[in-house]
């Protein structure tokens, strides 16, 4: 290519720079965008979340907890998160807790209500604040209760009181098993009316 006349100055070669600039980056343009996107390969990455941080959430849940291969128990709470730390996973609920546990055949055998609780990977259970036991045996108050999946027992080292037909149990510290059928009251007083 030969340049005449108002080319040569400096301003013509501006001119061509800039207009060959602009040819290369369309080309470049056009290029890029006529390949194919490539899919994006990545785990994804939970460790930003920190310790403190729930690995999940839900709201409004119903879980069930099975025990070879039979339903025993059916647990509703308004919110579920779960943590995981060392390696150990815990299932905290609240905003209402329901938890309905079953007997060998299949029946309901008692109702537990709390504010809050928390479910572990060996399925025992801690609930708290207002907790409210109820079979057709007796009505337990108290404000901290543990079940013990193994054993099939409840635990508590508070103030409990169990409501019976004709009598009513105070104390501290309580054992039973689930349906409430055997109990053991710790420091109790009671009355009764026979």
């Amino acid at each position: 290519m030969t340049l005449t006349g108002s080319y040569k100055d400096g301003n013509g070669m501006f001119f061509l720079r800039y207009i060959l600039g602009i040819f290369w980056s369309t080309l470049m343009i056009c290029c890029i965008s006529c390949t194919e996107p490539q899919p994006e390969k990545r785990a994804a990455d939970t460790s930003f979340l920190g310790e403190e941080q729930p690995l999940q959430e839900s709201w409004n849940v119903s879980m069930k907890i099975f025990k070879e291969d039979k339903i025993h128990a059916v647990i509703t709470a308004g919110h579920f998160a779960e943590y995981k730390k060392n390696d150990i996973i815990t299932r905290h609920l609240d905003k209402g807790l329901e938890v309905t546990f079953f007997d060998s055949n299949g029946t309901s055998s008692s109702t537990l209500t709390a504010d809050k609780g928390t479910v572990y990977d060996n399925n025992d259970m801690e609930a708290f604040d207002n907790v409210v036991i109820t079979s057709e045996e007796a009505i337990i108050r108290t404000d901290y209760i543990k079940r013990f999946a193994d054993k099939k027992k409840l635990w508590s080292d508070k103030y409990v009181v169990i409501q019976k037909q004709n009598e009513t149990i105070r104390g501290y510290g309580f054992e039973s098993d689930e349906s409430l059928k055997n109990y053991t009251v710790f420091k109790a007083s009671g009355e009764s009316n026979f």
